[in-house]
């Protein structure tokens, strides 16, 4: 614990970098844009860790998740060799400190609360505690401190390749496959071409292998699916056929996917006789949904959308232990 000249300085820096952070927190990046805002902004579900590895995410996105984590290291390091503390009374009373801010920031309207920000936070914090406790010797020295920092930057990459290597896993669906088709309905009517006859689209020959929406359908369809959970995204293919293009007139198609009665994806299409539209091969996260509804709203008296090779790739163990806990907060702050 330092004492003396050097303990004033310390508490001097720790003031400041205080203050610095409260600007950021209530006055920087614009806050007071947001002040007339009316509603509570909040999210009390935690989702994965976000701190990822540079190649995971746009470098301003990953920048901005950095600091998020690396500016409560400081607290972690200066705190503690402020005043004798033990581990796990530190980071409750941080826990409790961050809670508030985050509190303050959604009352404000200056900011929201949320319980992912509290993690990063405490994570910092937490890194540079155990910094300067790695460091036992000549820690009221300057080469001490360097050391501490130096420190503190090894165990920072560590835990950003840590949690980034987890958050990789937690992205990846599992390699187990099944069919949308397979699945049991649970609302709506919806056929599949047995035949999966192959249709061209755009500049390209499609030969459906896995399954295909029937032309039989009718034009506008919505129909749900029981998925109890266990899958993680859904993927496949669509295009509007060449054959149906040149014969149509103007017109747009539309299609819904939602997950437990949420919107989390959408299409749409406008098109006039001759054009030819590519098609597309799409992923949506489904992140352990109950249910999942399509819905085709065709404006046309004409066209189609075809979808094809429509598959659900199963949630991983981490996923599942993830999408459960969710689950049970979702129920709990209902």
């Amino acid at each position: 614990m330092y004492q003396g000249k050097l303990r004033k300085i310390t508490i001097l820096l720790l003031v400041l970098y205080t203050v610095l952070i409260f600007y950021f927190l209530y006055v920087g990046f614009n806050r007071a844009a947001s002040i007339h805002d009316s509603g509570l902004r909040y999210n009390l579900i935690p989702e994965k860790i976000h701190l990822f590895l540079p190649m995971q995410r746009e470098f301003s996105f990953s920048l901005f998740e950095f600091g998020n984590f690396a500016a409560f290291i400081p607290f972690g390091i200066m705190i503690p060799l402020l005043f004798r503390s033990r581990f796990l009374g530190f980071i409750l009373l941080f826990i409790v400190s961050i809670t508030m801010l985050e509190t303050l920031q959604m009352l404000s309207r200056l900011g929201s609360f949320d319980i992912n920000d509290i993690i990063i936070n405490t994570l910092g914090a937490a890194v540079g505690y155990c910094a300067q406790r790695f460091v036992r010797h000549e820690r009221d020295t300057f080469k001490g401190f360097c050391k501490i920092i130096i420190t503190a930057i090894v165990l920072a990459i560590g835990v950003i390749g840590s949690i980034g290597g987890i958050n990789n896993y937690l992205d990846k669906a599992s390699s187990e496959v099944i069919a949308l088709d397979k699945l049991p309905l649970k609302a709506g009517t919806v056929l599949w071409d047995k035949s999966l006859s192959s249709f061209p689209a755009a500049q390209e020959n499609v030969e459906p292998k896995l399954n295909m929406y029937s032309r039989n359908n009718t034009r506008t369809n919505e129909f749900t699916y029981l998925l109890d959970g266990k899958y993680h995204m859904i993927a496949g293919n669509l295009a509007i056929s060449k054959d149906l293009i040149q014969s149509a007139g103007n017109g747009n198609i539309d299609l819904i996917f939602s997950a437990d009665g949420t919107v989390i994806h959408s299409f749409g299409w406008s098109f006039d006789g001759q054009e030819e539209l590519p098609s597309e091969f799409f992923q949506i996260p489904l992140n352990g949904a109950k249910e999942l509804t399509i819905k085709i709203v065709n404006h046309t008296s004409d066209r189609d959308v075809l979808l094809w090779d429509i598959a659900l790739h199963k949630v991983n163990t981490g996923q599942k232990i993830i999408n459960g806990i969710k689950q049970k907060l979702k129920t709990l702050f209902k």
